[in-house]
Protein backbone atom coordinates (compact mmCIF):
# COMPACT_ATOMS: atom_id res chain seq x y z
CA UNK A 1 0.00 0.00 0.00
CA UNK A 2 1.25 3.47 -0.81
CA UNK A 3 2.63 5.11 2.40
CA UNK A 4 0.53 7.87 3.68
CA UNK A 5 2.09 11.67 2.88
CA UNK A 6 1.28 15.10 3.72
CA UNK A 7 0.69 18.04 1.34
CA UNK A 8 2.16 21.62 1.71
CA UNK A 9 -0.49 23.76 1.52
CA UNK A 10 1.33 27.13 2.71
CA UNK A 11 0.29 28.59 -0.71
CA UNK A 12 -2.98 27.18 -1.27
CA UNK A 13 -4.81 30.39 -0.10
CA UNK A 14 -3.19 33.06 -2.23
CA UNK A 15 -4.64 32.95 -6.12
CA UNK A 16 -7.87 30.14 -5.89
CA UNK A 17 -9.77 32.10 -8.69
CA UNK A 18 -6.83 32.84 -10.69
CA UNK A 19 -5.53 29.39 -10.52
CA UNK A 20 -8.81 28.05 -12.19
CA UNK A 21 -8.90 30.47 -14.68
CA UNK A 22 -5.41 29.51 -15.56
CA UNK A 23 -6.40 25.66 -15.70
CA UNK A 24 -9.01 26.26 -17.64
CA UNK A 25 -7.33 28.51 -20.34
CA UNK A 26 -4.74 25.83 -20.76
CA UNK A 27 -7.38 23.08 -21.45
CA UNK A 28 -9.23 25.38 -23.52
CA UNK A 29 -5.94 26.39 -25.52
CA UNK A 30 -5.07 22.94 -26.27
CA UNK A 31 -7.84 21.49 -27.09
CA UNK A 32 -8.77 24.09 -29.73
CA UNK A 33 -5.27 23.43 -30.99
CA UNK A 34 -5.99 19.57 -31.40
CA UNK A 35 -9.31 20.76 -32.74
CA UNK A 36 -7.77 22.35 -35.61
CA UNK A 37 -5.40 19.86 -36.67
CA UNK A 38 -8.53 17.53 -38.68
CA UNK A 39 -9.80 20.33 -40.75
CA UNK A 40 -6.63 21.18 -41.84
CA UNK A 41 -5.08 17.77 -42.71
CA UNK A 42 -5.78 18.27 -46.43
CA UNK A 43 -3.20 21.14 -46.52
CA UNK A 44 -0.99 20.15 -44.11
CA UNK A 45 -0.46 16.61 -46.04
CA UNK A 46 0.52 18.79 -49.19
CA UNK A 47 2.89 20.40 -47.73
CA UNK A 48 4.95 18.00 -46.71
CA UNK A 49 4.32 15.91 -49.70
CA UNK A 50 2.80 12.93 -47.25
CA UNK A 51 0.33 9.60 -48.45
CA UNK A 52 -2.77 9.21 -46.90
CA UNK A 53 -1.14 6.08 -44.85
CA UNK A 54 1.63 8.24 -43.74
CA UNK A 55 -0.64 11.63 -42.94
CA UNK A 56 -2.56 9.10 -40.53
CA UNK A 57 0.46 9.16 -38.28
CA UNK A 58 -0.12 13.00 -37.05
CA UNK A 59 -3.37 11.55 -35.16
CA UNK A 60 -1.86 7.92 -34.12
CA UNK A 61 1.39 9.57 -32.95
CA UNK A 62 -0.68 12.10 -30.91
CA UNK A 63 -2.90 9.33 -29.72
CA UNK A 64 0.04 6.68 -28.40
CA UNK A 65 2.06 9.37 -27.08
CA UNK A 66 -1.15 10.70 -24.79
CA UNK A 67 -2.00 7.62 -23.59
CA UNK A 68 0.95 6.31 -22.65
CA UNK A 69 2.39 9.46 -21.19
CA UNK A 70 -0.46 10.49 -18.85
CA UNK A 71 -0.50 7.64 -16.14
CA UNK A 72 3.43 8.68 -15.68
CA UNK A 73 2.65 12.46 -15.80
CA UNK A 74 -0.07 11.59 -12.89
CA UNK A 75 2.22 9.81 -10.69
CA UNK A 76 4.56 12.79 -11.99
CA UNK A 77 2.28 14.75 -10.30
CA UNK A 78 1.48 12.71 -7.15
CA UNK A 79 5.24 12.61 -6.26
CA UNK A 80 6.87 16.24 -7.24
CA UNK A 81 3.37 18.76 -7.04
CA UNK A 82 1.05 19.21 -9.84
CA UNK A 83 2.51 23.02 -10.78
CA UNK A 84 5.90 21.74 -11.65
CA UNK A 85 4.83 18.68 -14.21
CA UNK A 86 2.57 21.05 -15.33
CA UNK A 87 5.27 23.30 -16.37
CA UNK A 88 6.83 20.53 -18.24
CA UNK A 89 3.95 19.17 -19.68
CA UNK A 90 3.55 22.67 -20.92
CA UNK A 91 7.52 22.73 -22.56
CA UNK A 92 7.22 19.60 -24.05
CA UNK A 93 3.39 20.22 -25.56
CA UNK A 94 5.61 23.67 -27.09
CA UNK A 95 8.17 22.10 -28.49
CA UNK A 96 6.20 19.87 -30.34
CA UNK A 97 4.12 22.81 -31.60
CA UNK A 98 6.97 24.05 -33.13
CA UNK A 99 8.30 21.07 -34.55
CA UNK A 100 4.67 21.20 -36.51
CA UNK A 101 4.88 24.49 -37.15
CA UNK A 102 8.34 24.67 -39.18
CA UNK A 103 7.93 20.63 -40.26
CA UNK A 104 8.58 20.43 -43.86
CA UNK A 105 8.46 16.51 -44.20
CA UNK A 106 5.79 14.05 -42.53
CA UNK A 107 8.46 12.85 -40.16
CA UNK A 108 9.00 16.21 -38.57
CA UNK A 109 5.18 16.72 -38.41
CA UNK A 110 4.35 13.54 -37.09
CA UNK A 111 7.14 14.06 -34.53
CA UNK A 112 5.80 17.38 -33.52
CA UNK A 113 2.07 16.02 -33.17
CA UNK A 114 3.26 13.09 -31.55
CA UNK A 115 5.19 15.65 -28.64
CA UNK A 116 2.07 17.54 -28.38
CA UNK A 117 0.64 14.35 -27.10
CA UNK A 118 1.76 14.75 -23.76
CA UNK A 119 -0.64 17.64 -23.82
CA UNK A 120 -3.56 15.04 -23.06
CA UNK A 121 -2.53 15.72 -19.33
CA UNK A 122 -3.25 18.98 -18.70
CA UNK A 123 -7.04 17.18 -17.48
CA UNK A 124 -5.71 15.27 -15.02
CA UNK A 125 -3.08 17.12 -14.09
CA UNK A 126 -5.57 20.00 -13.91
CA UNK A 127 -7.82 18.14 -11.82
CA UNK A 128 -5.27 17.22 -8.92
CA UNK A 129 -3.92 20.87 -9.00
CA UNK A 130 -7.67 21.97 -8.32
CA UNK A 131 -7.73 19.51 -5.06
CA UNK A 132 -4.95 20.91 -3.65
CA UNK A 133 -6.42 24.39 -4.04
CA UNK A 134 -7.97 25.16 -0.77
CA UNK A 135 -7.48 23.97 2.67
CA UNK A 136 -10.91 21.43 3.74
CA UNK A 137 -12.07 22.29 -0.11
CA UNK A 138 -11.96 19.29 -2.91
CA UNK A 139 -11.48 21.66 -5.51
CA UNK A 140 -14.79 19.83 -7.53
CA UNK A 141 -15.99 23.13 -8.77
CA UNK A 142 -12.90 23.56 -11.06
CA UNK A 143 -13.54 20.15 -12.21
CA UNK A 144 -16.16 20.51 -14.33
CA UNK A 145 -15.23 23.46 -15.50
CA UNK A 146 -11.46 22.22 -17.03
CA UNK A 147 -13.43 18.85 -18.55
CA UNK A 148 -16.02 21.65 -20.17
CA UNK A 149 -13.04 23.71 -21.31
CA UNK A 150 -11.62 20.80 -23.21
CA UNK A 151 -14.85 19.73 -24.78
CA UNK A 152 -15.84 23.37 -26.05
CA UNK A 153 -12.35 23.57 -27.39
CA UNK A 154 -12.42 21.31 -29.49
CA UNK A 155 -15.17 22.56 -30.92
CA UNK A 156 -14.09 25.93 -31.29
CA UNK A 157 -11.06 23.74 -32.93
CA UNK A 158 -13.19 22.75 -35.86
CA UNK A 159 -14.83 25.76 -36.03
CA UNK A 160 -11.87 28.47 -36.41
CA UNK A 161 -10.38 26.16 -38.61
CA UNK A 162 -11.63 27.29 -41.85
CA UNK A 163 -11.76 31.05 -41.58
CA UNK A 164 -8.00 30.86 -39.84
CA UNK A 165 -7.25 29.14 -42.95
CA UNK A 166 -8.88 31.04 -45.25
CA UNK A 167 -7.20 34.18 -44.08
CA UNK A 168 -3.49 32.78 -42.63
CA UNK A 169 -0.99 30.20 -43.76
CA UNK A 170 -1.67 26.90 -42.06
CA UNK A 171 1.61 27.44 -39.91
CA UNK A 172 -0.71 29.68 -38.28
CA UNK A 173 -2.57 27.16 -36.26
CA UNK A 174 0.12 26.72 -34.66
CA UNK A 175 1.45 29.92 -34.14
CA UNK A 176 -1.39 31.54 -32.36
CA UNK A 177 -2.36 28.79 -29.79
CA UNK A 178 1.31 28.55 -29.10
CA UNK A 179 1.63 32.09 -27.72
CA UNK A 180 -1.43 32.06 -25.59
CA UNK A 181 0.00 28.41 -24.44
CA UNK A 182 3.60 30.31 -23.41
CA UNK A 183 1.37 33.29 -21.89
CA UNK A 184 -0.24 30.59 -20.00
CA UNK A 185 2.93 28.81 -18.56
CA UNK A 186 3.72 32.23 -17.18
CA UNK A 187 0.71 32.33 -15.44
CA UNK A 188 0.90 29.22 -14.01
CA UNK A 189 4.13 30.37 -12.78
CA UNK A 190 2.67 33.71 -11.00
CA UNK A 191 -0.53 32.28 -9.87
CA UNK A 192 -0.55 28.09 -9.25
CA UNK A 193 0.25 27.03 -5.69
CA UNK A 194 3.17 25.05 -5.51
CA UNK A 195 1.96 22.24 -3.45
CA UNK A 196 4.54 19.33 -2.39
CA UNK A 197 3.86 16.33 -1.33
CA UNK A 198 6.51 15.15 1.70
CA UNK A 199 9.55 12.93 0.60
CA UNK A 200 9.70 9.49 0.97
CA UNK A 201 7.71 8.79 -2.56
CA UNK A 202 8.97 7.32 -5.63
CA UNK A 203 8.13 6.14 -9.21
CA UNK A 204 7.47 2.87 -10.44
CA UNK A 205 9.63 2.70 -13.64
CA UNK A 206 9.17 -1.14 -14.42
CA UNK A 207 5.34 -0.52 -13.99
CA UNK A 208 5.75 2.31 -16.33
CA UNK A 209 7.46 0.75 -18.80
CA UNK A 210 4.75 -2.25 -18.71
CA UNK A 211 1.98 -0.12 -18.78
CA UNK A 212 3.41 1.71 -21.95
CA UNK A 213 4.32 -1.21 -23.93
CA UNK A 214 1.37 -3.03 -23.02
CA UNK A 215 -0.62 0.16 -24.32
CA UNK A 216 1.35 0.69 -27.19
CA UNK A 217 0.88 -2.64 -28.38
CA UNK A 218 -2.98 -2.25 -27.72
CA UNK A 219 -3.71 0.72 -29.80
CA UNK A 220 -1.34 -0.05 -32.77
CA UNK A 221 -2.97 -3.23 -33.06
CA UNK A 222 -6.58 -1.54 -32.83
CA UNK A 223 -5.34 1.08 -35.26
CA UNK A 224 -4.00 -1.71 -37.42
CA UNK A 225 -7.45 -3.29 -38.21
CA UNK A 226 -9.11 -1.30 -40.73
CA UNK A 227 -6.18 -2.30 -43.19
CA UNK A 228 -4.82 -5.44 -42.42
CA UNK A 229 -8.20 -6.93 -40.66
CA UNK A 230 -8.45 -8.43 -37.12
CA UNK A 231 -7.33 -11.52 -37.99
CA UNK A 232 -3.94 -10.68 -39.51
CA UNK A 233 -1.00 -11.87 -38.10
CA UNK A 234 0.09 -8.22 -37.38
CA UNK A 235 -2.67 -7.59 -35.44
CA UNK A 236 -2.98 -11.10 -33.17
CA UNK A 237 0.54 -10.64 -32.28
CA UNK A 238 -0.09 -7.02 -31.41
CA UNK A 239 -3.04 -8.33 -29.41
CA UNK A 240 -1.53 -10.91 -27.90
CA UNK A 241 1.64 -8.54 -26.52
CA UNK A 242 -0.37 -6.24 -24.93
CA UNK A 243 -2.17 -9.22 -22.96
CA UNK A 244 1.25 -9.92 -21.92
CA UNK A 245 2.57 -7.22 -20.49
CA UNK A 246 -0.62 -5.66 -19.19
CA UNK A 247 -1.17 -9.03 -16.92
CA UNK A 248 2.58 -8.38 -16.14
CA UNK A 249 1.80 -5.34 -15.02
CA UNK A 250 -1.06 -5.55 -12.89
CA UNK A 251 0.96 -8.63 -11.02
CA UNK A 252 3.37 -6.22 -10.63
CA UNK A 253 1.43 -3.16 -9.59
CA UNK A 254 -0.61 -5.72 -6.80
CA UNK A 255 2.57 -6.60 -5.70
CA UNK A 256 5.21 -3.42 -4.60
CA UNK A 257 4.67 -0.96 -2.15
CA UNK A 258 4.43 2.13 -4.47
CA UNK A 259 3.04 1.19 -7.89
CA UNK A 260 2.66 3.49 -10.64
CA UNK A 261 -1.29 2.77 -10.48
CA UNK A 262 -2.74 2.05 -7.12
CA UNK A 263 -5.63 -0.55 -7.74
CA UNK A 264 -6.01 -0.85 -4.20
CA UNK A 265 -6.39 3.23 -3.67
CA UNK A 266 -10.30 4.32 -3.63
CA UNK A 267 -11.81 0.37 -3.90
CA UNK A 268 -14.65 -0.04 -5.58
CA UNK A 269 -15.62 3.39 -6.26
CA UNK A 270 -12.50 3.95 -8.18
CA UNK A 271 -12.73 0.87 -10.00
CA UNK A 272 -16.42 2.02 -11.19
CA UNK A 273 -14.95 5.51 -12.32
CA UNK A 274 -12.51 3.77 -14.60
CA UNK A 275 -15.44 1.64 -16.43
CA UNK A 276 -17.80 4.83 -16.65
CA UNK A 277 -14.38 6.02 -18.49
CA UNK A 278 -14.05 3.78 -20.71
CA UNK A 279 -17.60 3.07 -21.68
CA UNK A 280 -18.04 6.96 -22.21
CA UNK A 281 -15.36 6.80 -24.40
CA UNK A 282 -16.43 3.97 -25.99
CA UNK A 283 -19.78 5.75 -26.89
CA UNK A 284 -18.66 8.99 -27.99
CA UNK A 285 -16.52 7.37 -30.59
CA UNK A 286 -18.46 5.30 -31.79
CA UNK A 287 -21.43 8.46 -32.21
CA UNK A 288 -18.15 10.03 -34.36
CA UNK A 289 -17.96 7.13 -36.41
CA UNK A 290 -21.93 7.00 -36.97
CA UNK A 291 -22.70 10.46 -37.57
CA UNK A 292 -21.16 11.31 -40.39
CA UNK A 293 -22.28 8.36 -42.44
CA UNK A 294 -25.80 8.65 -41.84
CA UNK A 295 -25.28 12.59 -42.67
CA UNK A 296 -23.31 11.62 -45.87
CA UNK A 297 -25.35 8.48 -46.98
CA UNK A 298 -27.78 9.19 -49.93
CA UNK A 299 -31.50 9.30 -50.03
CA UNK A 300 -31.62 5.91 -51.72
CA UNK A 301 -29.97 3.99 -48.90
CA UNK A 302 -33.20 3.90 -46.96
CA UNK A 303 -31.79 5.70 -44.17
CA UNK A 304 -29.48 8.50 -45.06
CA UNK A 305 -30.02 12.40 -45.46
CA UNK A 306 -27.44 12.63 -48.33
CA UNK A 307 -26.44 15.99 -46.97
CA UNK A 308 -22.85 17.74 -46.70
CA UNK A 309 -20.32 17.64 -43.98
CA UNK A 310 -21.85 20.91 -42.83
CA UNK A 311 -24.67 18.99 -41.23
CA UNK A 312 -22.44 16.20 -39.37
CA UNK A 313 -20.25 20.03 -38.12
CA UNK A 314 -23.30 21.14 -37.07
CA UNK A 315 -24.16 17.97 -34.91
CA UNK A 316 -20.98 17.16 -33.86
CA UNK A 317 -21.28 20.74 -32.76
CA UNK A 318 -24.85 20.26 -30.57
CA UNK A 319 -22.38 17.23 -28.91
CA UNK A 320 -19.76 19.15 -27.73
CA UNK A 321 -21.77 22.46 -26.40
CA UNK A 322 -24.40 20.04 -24.34
CA UNK A 323 -21.09 17.94 -22.91
CA UNK A 324 -19.33 21.53 -22.35
CA UNK A 325 -22.31 23.10 -20.69
CA UNK A 326 -23.71 19.82 -18.68
CA UNK A 327 -19.45 19.22 -17.32
CA UNK A 328 -19.83 22.07 -14.32
CA UNK A 329 -23.37 21.34 -12.88
CA UNK A 330 -21.44 18.11 -11.71
CA UNK A 331 -20.47 19.56 -8.25
CA UNK A 332 -24.07 21.55 -7.48
CA UNK A 333 -25.96 18.91 -8.70
CA UNK A 334 -23.96 16.24 -6.78
CA UNK A 335 -24.71 18.00 -3.34
CA UNK A 336 -28.41 17.95 -4.26
CA UNK A 337 -29.28 14.57 -5.22
CA UNK A 338 -25.34 12.67 -3.95
CA UNK A 339 -22.83 11.35 -5.97
CA UNK A 340 -24.29 7.94 -6.72
CA UNK A 341 -27.78 9.45 -7.83
CA UNK A 342 -25.79 11.56 -10.18
CA UNK A 343 -23.07 9.25 -11.39
CA UNK A 344 -26.47 7.01 -12.24
CA UNK A 345 -28.00 9.90 -14.02
CA UNK A 346 -25.24 10.48 -15.64
CA UNK A 347 -25.05 7.25 -18.16
CA UNK A 348 -28.95 7.39 -18.77
CA UNK A 349 -28.45 9.69 -21.98
CA UNK A 350 -25.58 7.46 -22.73
CA UNK A 351 -28.78 4.50 -22.84
CA UNK A 352 -30.89 6.58 -24.30
CA UNK A 353 -28.70 8.30 -27.29
CA UNK A 354 -28.33 4.55 -29.16
CA UNK A 355 -31.72 3.94 -28.64
CA UNK A 356 -33.06 7.23 -29.98
CA UNK A 357 -31.32 6.40 -33.18
CA UNK A 358 -32.91 2.60 -33.19
CA UNK A 359 -36.20 4.03 -32.75
CA UNK A 360 -36.51 3.98 -36.96
CA UNK A 361 -34.51 5.74 -39.52
CA UNK A 362 -33.30 8.32 -38.53
CA UNK A 363 -34.20 12.03 -39.13
CA UNK A 364 -32.50 15.43 -38.87
CA UNK A 365 -34.22 15.44 -35.46
CA UNK A 366 -33.11 12.09 -34.06
CA UNK A 367 -29.69 12.30 -34.93
CA UNK A 368 -29.38 16.08 -33.09
CA UNK A 369 -31.46 14.15 -30.09
CA UNK A 370 -29.02 11.71 -29.99
CA UNK A 371 -25.80 13.97 -29.84
CA UNK A 372 -27.49 16.24 -27.11
CA UNK A 373 -28.02 12.99 -25.09
CA UNK A 374 -24.33 11.94 -25.82
CA UNK A 375 -23.12 15.34 -24.82
CA UNK A 376 -24.73 15.37 -21.53
CA UNK A 377 -24.18 11.69 -20.90
CA UNK A 378 -20.17 12.07 -21.75
CA UNK A 379 -19.75 16.11 -20.01
CA UNK A 380 -21.71 15.22 -16.65
CA UNK A 381 -20.71 11.45 -16.66
CA UNK A 382 -16.81 11.72 -16.68
CA UNK A 383 -16.97 15.13 -14.45
CA UNK A 384 -18.78 13.16 -11.45
CA UNK A 385 -16.42 10.47 -12.00
CA UNK A 386 -13.55 12.48 -11.51
CA UNK A 387 -15.30 13.83 -9.04
CA UNK A 388 -16.03 10.24 -7.28
CA UNK A 389 -11.85 10.07 -7.85
CA UNK A 390 -11.67 13.35 -5.68
CA UNK A 391 -13.85 12.62 -2.80
CA UNK A 392 -12.31 8.65 -2.56
CA UNK A 393 -8.37 8.50 -3.28
CA UNK A 394 -5.75 9.92 -1.30
CA UNK A 395 -4.01 13.11 -2.12
CA UNK A 396 -0.86 11.78 -3.03
CA UNK A 397 -2.59 9.39 -5.74
CA UNK A 398 -4.67 12.09 -6.93
CA UNK A 399 -2.63 12.19 -9.92
CA UNK A 400 -2.45 8.65 -11.29
CA UNK A 401 -5.98 7.42 -10.67
CA UNK A 402 -7.40 10.99 -12.71
CA UNK A 403 -4.86 10.28 -15.01
CA UNK A 404 -6.01 6.14 -15.16
CA UNK A 405 -9.21 7.15 -15.62
CA UNK A 406 -8.46 9.09 -18.52
CA UNK A 407 -6.32 6.48 -20.19
CA UNK A 408 -9.51 4.14 -19.89
CA UNK A 409 -11.47 6.75 -21.72
CA UNK A 410 -9.11 7.00 -24.35
CA UNK A 411 -8.56 3.42 -24.88
CA UNK A 412 -12.29 2.89 -24.92
CA UNK A 413 -12.95 5.28 -27.56
CA UNK A 414 -10.38 4.18 -29.69
CA UNK A 415 -12.02 0.49 -29.40
CA UNK A 416 -15.23 1.93 -30.01
CA UNK A 417 -14.36 3.77 -33.08
CA UNK A 418 -12.49 0.60 -34.50
CA UNK A 419 -15.23 -1.93 -33.41
CA UNK A 420 -17.55 0.52 -34.89
CA UNK A 421 -15.76 0.68 -38.07
CA UNK A 422 -15.39 -2.65 -38.37
CA UNK A 423 -19.08 -3.55 -38.08
CA UNK A 424 -20.41 -1.12 -40.66
CA UNK A 425 -17.88 -3.11 -43.33
CA UNK A 426 -19.78 -6.05 -43.03
CA UNK A 427 -22.73 -5.62 -44.66
CA UNK A 428 -22.21 -3.26 -47.91
CA UNK A 429 -25.27 -1.86 -50.66
CA UNK A 430 -23.02 -2.90 -53.62
CA UNK A 431 -25.26 -0.20 -56.17
CA UNK A 432 -24.16 2.54 -53.29
CA UNK A 433 -20.54 1.82 -52.03
CA UNK A 434 -22.33 2.30 -48.54
CA UNK A 435 -22.89 0.84 -45.44
CA UNK A 436 -26.65 -1.38 -44.96
CA UNK A 437 -28.42 -0.44 -42.31
CA UNK A 438 -28.09 -3.73 -40.58
CA UNK A 439 -24.69 -2.44 -40.10
CA UNK A 440 -25.57 0.24 -37.89
CA UNK A 441 -27.98 -1.53 -36.10
CA UNK A 442 -25.64 -4.05 -34.74
CA UNK A 443 -23.08 -1.16 -33.74
CA UNK A 444 -25.59 1.30 -32.03
CA UNK A 445 -27.33 -2.16 -30.17
CA UNK A 446 -23.67 -2.66 -29.17
CA UNK A 447 -23.24 0.70 -27.98
CA UNK A 448 -26.48 0.47 -26.11
CA UNK A 449 -25.01 -2.86 -24.19
CA UNK A 450 -21.69 -0.70 -23.50
CA UNK A 451 -23.61 1.93 -22.10
CA UNK A 452 -25.75 -0.34 -19.68
CA UNK A 453 -22.52 -1.53 -18.59
CA UNK A 454 -22.26 2.10 -17.16
CA UNK A 455 -25.39 2.26 -15.87
CA UNK A 456 -24.97 -0.89 -13.74
CA UNK A 457 -21.33 -0.27 -12.78
CA UNK A 458 -22.57 3.38 -11.29
CA UNK A 459 -25.45 1.75 -9.79
CA UNK A 460 -23.09 0.09 -7.70
CA UNK A 461 -21.09 3.10 -6.23
CA UNK A 462 -21.81 2.89 -2.56
CA UNK A 463 -24.63 5.93 -1.26
CA UNK A 464 -23.22 8.71 0.00
CA UNK A 465 -22.99 12.42 -0.48
CA UNK A 466 -19.35 13.96 -0.46
CA UNK A 467 -19.19 17.47 0.03
CA UNK A 468 -17.56 19.60 -2.11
Amino acid sequence: MSTEVAIDRTRTTKHPTASVVVLCVAALTYATLEGMVAPALPILQQAVGASTAAIAWVFTGLLLTGTVSVPLVGRLSDVYGPKRVLLGVLTITSLGVVCAALADSIVLLALGQALQGVGVGFVPLSITALSRLREGSSGKGGVGLVIAMAGLGTIAGGLLAGPLLAALSYHFIYWIPLGVLVLTGLAMVLFLPDTRPDTGQRIDWAGAALLAGGLIALLLGVTFVPSAGWGSPLVLLLLAAAVVLLTAFFVLERRIAQPLVDLRAGGRPVIITYVVGFTSGWVNSATFVVLPLIVAAPLASGYGLGESPLMTGLLLTVLGLFGGLSAPLAAPLERLVGARNLLVVSCVPLVAAPAVLLAGQPGFGQLATASALIGIGTGLGFAQAMNVVMANVPAERIGSASGTAYVMRGVGGTLGAQVTGSLLTIAVLPELGVSAWSGFVTALAITAVIAVVALVSAAALPRGRSAN
